[in-house]
């Protein structure tokens, strides 16, 4: 009993799991390009949108708003998030900015941080304060060196950081790749052949399922009769036919008795 409970509960789980990659499958993943003022993010966004949506110039504090455009990279759907420069600023509209920028970072399921290989904004978001800022985010983060062309230096990079160039192109297929891999790992694990959970209604019911399913494992080991723990699984199935659509007769009498008024 205990194998076929275990591969039943196995299965749920890891239909379950896929359910962050499938609903950004399905929405898009927010990536949310952040850093400092002029490290090069909005050339980055446009790049990896493919035209020019943002307004670039070598003024920091260009970027006022958030700008918000979808775009597919390496095969799977992004909402990329253009944000203005972090910084300290006394300027009130891109105060304001920056606060809608900080919302953004709030809400993203991967966050893309920009520094510049040639110093730009270094004085400003030193790496300490960098690394506490990406601690209080929620979502992960890809470091990326921008601007590479511009820097002249043979000191090796740090593993952990990307670094590209969008007016050589240097490293931005690297780049595309572990963003996807990123937000989407699980399905690029997963490939084509096995489902994927994109709605939350759906992990919803997959959840209840799983509760059900430990819930009888529990009853049963506790001691309780096989025909009282059989409720939970019950309960599990009842939960698994609300994933499938599974109309009951009881339903379809629902569904006419609340349309029509019989009988007149």
């Amino acid at each position: 009993m205990q194998r076929a409970w275990r591969a039943v509960r196995d299965r749920i789980a890891g239909l379950a799991a896929t359910a962050p990659e499938g609903e950004r499958l399905r929405e898009g993943a927010l990536l949310v390009i952040a850093g400092p003022p002029n490290a090069g993010k909005s050339s980055l966004f446009n790049a990896l949108l493919g035209n020019e949506r943002a307004i670039v110039t070598e003024i920091p504090g260009t970027t006022r708003d958030a700008i918000e455009a979808h775009a597919v990279v390496e095969g799977f759907p992004f909402r990329l998030v253009d944000t203005a420069g972090l910084r300290e600023s006394t300027d009130r509209v891109e105060k304001l900015g920056i606060e809608v920028s900080r919302r953004y970072l709030g809400a993203a399921d991967l966050i893309l941080f920009c520094e510049a290989a040639d110093g730009a904004g270094r004085e400003e978001w030193d790496r300490s304060v960098r690394d506490e800022f990406l601690a209080c985010c929620g979502a992960p983060a890809v470091l990326v060196e921008t601007k590479i062309d511009l820097a002249d230096r043979s000191s090796a990079r740090p593993p952990d950081r990307l670094a590209v160039s969008v007016v050589t192109g240097a490293g931005l297929a690297e780049l595309k790749r572990r963003l996807a891999e990123a937000a989407f790992g699980r399905l690029l694990s997963i490939g084509d052949v096995e489902p994927v959970v994109t709605r939350a209604r759906h992990r919803m019911a997959l959840q209840r399922a799983l509760a059900e399913i430990d819930a009888f494992w529990s009853a049963r080991t506790e001691g309780v009769d096989a025909a009282a723990a059989a409720t939970h699984l019950r309960a599990s199935v009842g939960a698994l036919d609300d994933l499938i659509g599974v109309v009951t007769p009881d339903d379809v009498l629902d569904r006419v008795f609340a349309s029509f008024c019989v009988g007149k």
